[in-house]
Parts: structure tokens; C-alpha cells; sequence
């Protein structure tokens, strides 16, 4: 049997980002008329049509074929993409979101069970940072040169081409992923004791219930760890608030990403030094920290700090992931994940309101500021806590 090439995911990785619709899809909808208030709440709806099929989409990657999965689920993204070429109103946007909720779904929990069986299947589930980090890079790497397209599109072309160019890069995409090695281990497993549907989900749940690591590494991953995830769709406010071109648009995504790669290249590094989900915990509150400083001066001349806090959430974020990977044993893992992926959905949604609400009382600046102080809270309290805990 052939070992796994990790060339072959790194480059499906890099398609799956470089997506020149990312950089201006929030602009789109203000230029369809859509408020800063309509659009928070589209992103919580695209939260909440992803928590209803989280969990199944777990369950199926546990049981079914993951790069399939990965497969239609690129092309899932890119229908999302067509429907807002023809968008005009709340809910036909809410209807592409739908589409692409459902394609995040197929995609969490999937990329990281078929990475770490296919290591495991080869005898080096160790390499798991190393590989998980640099697809993360190559993503991340993929998403700098889409938005850099964009910025150069967004001279020539209308917003709507920009989203069919990127509905066809998608369907480039899935052919990619269909060249993953498919790997299974659970699902091999499954092959041969053939246990129910709802036995998966009873051995993930009581897998999460009863490992304190997982737990806790879950909940952090939910509520600060990803806390430049709920943000980054709000990047593009940034520059508007600014009052600047939208070719900042790209730069200050381009820079978020590029500290975002640096940081899935350094987490393996990182790991060698910082071991305990304390030290971690410590470490997204400093990223936060970092927040704090470009909120307080809050022009584009810091935005090397904005993508400097970024890529130390990158880091925190793969190393407790790792963690969590090496405490799942036998259960599925894809649907173990699945559960990180609901908190995180659930999460985004009380995000985006609170965003919807803070941004209807206070400056964008305030609004940043605010979430910057809670994520240092969220570090130093979970850093005390794993020392009591001790």
C-alpha cells in the first residue's frame, strides 16, 4: 500500500482557500443593500444551519468515505457561490449560506480524522502537528493568493464575477480531493463489528464526558481559541471603518492570513517548548493582548500588530488540537470533532449578535476592543484554572 502524500493534501488545501470571493462577499452585500446589523445576523444564520447538520456530517465521515466527503463538499461551497451571483435579498443570501454551512460541515471533524488515520495507518501519527500545521499553512497560503487576486479583480470586474470565479475554482477543488488516500480506521473497524449509528455518537460522547483533557480543550478551542475565527469575517468593516479603498480590504486580509500561515509553520516549533494546555492558555490570552494594542490605535499602521495576534491564536489553536487528537483512541474521531465544530457554530452565533448589538451602541473600534479584553480573561482564567486543577 502506498504511504500517504501529504503533497497531495497540502495542494488541495491551498485550492480549497484561494478563493478571491473571500476578501468581498461582505462588501457584496453592502453594495446589495444589505445593513452591518443584516449581516451579522447572515453569519449567525450560516452558524446555525452548520450546528444542524454538525453532528450527522460527524457521524458520516466516521462511517462513510472522508474524501468523497471533502469532495462534494468543495462542490457544496461553489453553489453557495452561484446563488449570491444572482442574490438580492436577506433570505437568497441565507440560502447560499446554507449551502456553504452545509459544506463546512461535510469538511469539519473530516480533514482532521482522514489526516491523522492516514499517519496512524503509516506508523507516524507523531508527524500529526508537523502535517496538520502545514496544511493549515498551505490553506492558509492559498486564501493570501485569492485575496490577492481579488484586490486586482475588484479593478476590472464586478463583486458577482469574483463569486462565479470562485464557484469554478470550488469544483477544481473537489477533483483534488478526490485524489486523498482514503483512510478510515474507525471506519474499518466498523466494517467488521458493524455497531449502530447512534454507537458512535454514544462512544464520542462519553469519550468527551469522561477525559478532562478533551473537555477542556474543547471548551477552549470554543469559546477563545477561535475567537480571530468569529472575527475574521468582520475584517472587511475594518478598512470601511477606516474610511479607505477596498483594496485595503486585501491588504489587511492578506496580512491576517500571512501571520496565520507563519503561525501553522511555527506550531510545531512552538510545541517544543510549550507543552501544557497552560502554557497554551497563556498564549491565546497574549495573542488577545496583541488585539488590545491594534484596537487602541486602531489605524492601518497596525495592522502588522492585528496579523501579529493572529498568528499566536494559530499556534495556540494547533497545538490543542494535537492534544486533543492524541486523546481520541478508539472512538470516531471525525464525530468527536463534530462536537468542537456545534460549540464552535454556537459560539459564532452569540458572536455575531453580540457583534450585531455591541456595533449598534458602540464604535467598531469599542466593539474590538471589548471581544480583545474578554479573550485575555478567557487566557488567564483557564491558565488558573489548569493550575488548581493540578
Amino acid at each position: 500500500m502506498k504511504t500517504f502524500n501529504v503533497n497531495v493534501l497540502y495542494t488541495y488545501k491551498f485550492i480549497s482557500e484561494c478563493l478571491p470571493i473571500y476578501a468581498f462577499y461582505t462588501i457584496l452585500f453592502i453594495e446589495r443593500g444589505k445593513s452591518v446589523t443584516e449581516i451579522a445576523v447572515l453569519i449567525a444564520l450560516w452558524s446555525a444551519f452548520s450546528i444542524v447538520f454538525e453532528i450527522p456530517s460527524g457521524i458520516l465521515a466516521d462511517r462513510w468515505n472522508r474524501r468523497n466527503l471533502l469532495a462534494l463538499a468543495a462542490v457544496l461551497q461553489g453553489v453557495c457561490f452561484v446563488v449570491w451571483y444572482f442574490s438580492h435579498t436577506f433570505w437568497m443570501f441565507a440560502l447560499g449560506f446554507l449551502f456553504w454551512a452545509v459544506s463546512g460541515a461535510f469538511v469539519s471533524g473530516t480533514e482532521e480524522g482522514l489526516i491523522y488515520d492516514n499517519l496512524k495507518s503509516d506508523g507516524c501519527e507523531d508527524r500529526f502537528t508537523e502535517v496538520y500545521g502545514r496544511a493549515k499553512f498551505y490553506a492558509n497560503v492559498g486564501a493570501i493568493a485569492g485575496i490577492a487576486s481579488a484586490g486586482v479583480m475588484a479593478s476590472f470586474i464586478r463583486i458577482e464575477t469574483i463569486a462565479l470565479i470562485s464557484a469554478a475554482i470550488c469544483l477544481v477543488n473537489a477533483v483534488f480531493a478526490l485524489q486523498i488516500r482514503e483512510k478510515n480506521l474507525y471506519g474499518e473497524q466498523l466494517g467488521e463489528e458493524s455497531a449502530g449509528v447512534f454507537e458512535t455518537l454514544k462512544q464520542a460522547c462519553v469519550f468527551i464526558k469522561g477525559s478532562g483533557v478533551a473537555a477542556v480543550a474543547i471548551l477552549f478551542l470554543v469559546l477563545f481559541a477561535s475567537l480571530g475565527s468569529y472575527l475574521d469575517e468582520f475584517d472587511a468593516l475594518i478598512i470601511n471603518d477606516f474610511g479607505m479603498s477596498n483594496v485595503w480590504v486585501s491588504v489587511i486580509l492578506a496580512v491576517r492570513f500571512a501571520f496565520i500561515a507563519l503561525g501553522d509553520l511555527l506550531a510545531p516549533v512552538v510545541e517544543k517548548k510549550i507543552s501544557s494546555p497552560g502554557q497554551i492558555f497563556l498564549l491565546s490570552g497574549l495573542s488577545s493582548v496583541l488585539l488590545i494594542v491594534f484596537a487602541a490605535v486602531w489605524n492601518q499602521y497596525a495592522i502588522l500588530v492585528f496579523g501579529l495576534a493572529f498568528m499566536l491564536m494559530a499556534v495556540a489553536e494547533i497545538l490543542l488540537v494535537n492534544a486533543l487528537q492524541n486523546e481520541i483512541k478508539e472512538e470516531g474521531r471525525a464525530t468527536v470533532m463534530s462536537f468542537f465544530g456545534v460549540g464552535q457554530n454556537v459560539a459564532m452565533i452569540c458572536f455575531s449578535l453580540i457583534f450585531a448589538l455591541l456595533a449598534g451602541v458602540f464604535t467598531l473600534q469599542q466593539v474590538y476592543l471589548f471581544l480583545s479584553i474578554y479573550g485575555v480573561l478567557g487566557g488567564v482564567g483557564f491558565y488558573l484554572f489548569s493550575k488548581v486543577r493540578r
